[in-house]
């Protein structure tokens, strides 16, 4: 077998090209103190991996706290305020969870107002964890017991299992790219 032909064996998501960051476009994510880190990780890796550049909104100043898996703290860089981001901003939009921060956005107008744009734009819009609920009562669709969701051209796609926040985050990442090339 010449090395040209040999399986991947560690089956790996390809690397983000930082150069190429952003060349595709903004993804927006509504991160409220407390949101669930692993959530917008998976969004938004899936999303530079094909060109798109992340920019966070936050009632949040300058940083932005948010809870790891194990609970860990990490900060991240508030781009604008949900006061100063508008829908047409975004390619996409990612709902990360965590109790904490979707309480702080459900009592956000101006975040339900950029959720409901956005769905209504048709522009894909990821959610998980506690998000969902808000994902469902702007969309007026069922999600169940889905542990993450897509929402795409006014409908609304549930996974639930292990990998369900990683593949949304993937089919997110692909329907972002599709929305671009028919844009063009």
């Amino acid at each position: 077998m010449t090395p040209s032909k040999r399986p991947n064996r560690h089956n790996r998501e390809p690397r983000i090209d930082i150069a190429r960051v952003g060349e595709a476009g903004t993804i927006l994510a509504l991160a409220a103190p407390g949101f669930s880190v692993p959530d917008l990780n998976a969004a938004a890796s899936a999303a530079e991996r094909s060109g798109y550049k992340l920019k966070v909104a936050s009632s949040a100043r300058a940083l932005v706290s948010g809870r790891t898996e194990t609970g860990e703290e990490m900060n991240f860089v508030v781009d604008t305020s949900f006061d100063d981001v508008a829908a047409d901003e975004g390619a996409g939009l990612v709902l990360p969870g965590g109790r904490r921060a979707v309480d702080a956005l459900n009592d956000s107008n101006t975040a339900l107002r950029l959720v409901q744009d956005m769905f209504a734009s048709g522009r894909p819009i990821f959610a998980a964890g506690e998000a969902l609920a808000m994902l469902a009562e702007v969309s007026g669709k069922e999600i169940g017991d889905a542990d993450a969701a897509l929402a795409l051209n006014g409908e609304v796609f549930a996974a639930s299992g292990e990998t369900a926040r990683d593949d949304v985050a993937k089919v997110f990442a692909e329907s972002l790219q599709t929305q671009t090339s028919e844009a063009a």
